[in-house]
């Protein structure tokens, strides 16, 4: 890890925590708390569409979140590039999405993110968002036996 300064890998933990509260406010339906992930100008592409602005992109988490009762997003492979007050995140998820009754998902997802992301006042914020789906698991209808 030679060529990193103290700021650097600050920058770089900070970006980290950022998207992992991408994750969490998601799995916990604690949308409101986006507004301090995303930029007020966020352009995000996902596979429920395309959205300009926080609030729209916010409210397409919502409405592809809030059924679920039961949802885990795990990021793997995190990668961050900061070059000044800018920088990339790309990194893979797999996310669950299920209902309390059962144990058993009704969908996974896996994805690639590539983020991009700005330094404000108020610290790093994402503002660009696309997620390119890579695989899809639908948890079929029940088969009478």
């Amino acid at each position: 890890m030679s060529g990193y300064d103290i700021r650097a890998l600050a920058d770089r933990a900070e970006i980290t925590d950022l998207f992992v509260s991408l994750g969490r406010c998601l799995d916990e339906h604690d949308f409101d708390a986006l507004r301090d992930v995303l930029t007020e100008d966020v352009v995000g592409t996902t596979p429920g569409g395309t959205q300009e602005g926080r609030d729209a992109l916010i409210a397409q988490a919502r409405a592809n979140h809030q059924d679920y009762d039961r949802l885990t997003h795990q990021f793997n492979s995190i990668l961050v590039d900061v070059q000044g007050d800018t920088g990339t995140v790309r990194a893979y998820v797999t996310g669950s999405f299920g209902h309390a009754a059962s144990p058993l998902p009704e969908r996974v997802l896996t994805g690639l993110y590539r983020n991009q992301v700005v330094r404000t006042g108020a610290g790093w914020r994402i503002s660009e968002l696309t997620v390119e789906p890579k695989f899809r698991i639908e948890r079929g209808t029940a088969v009478a036996e």
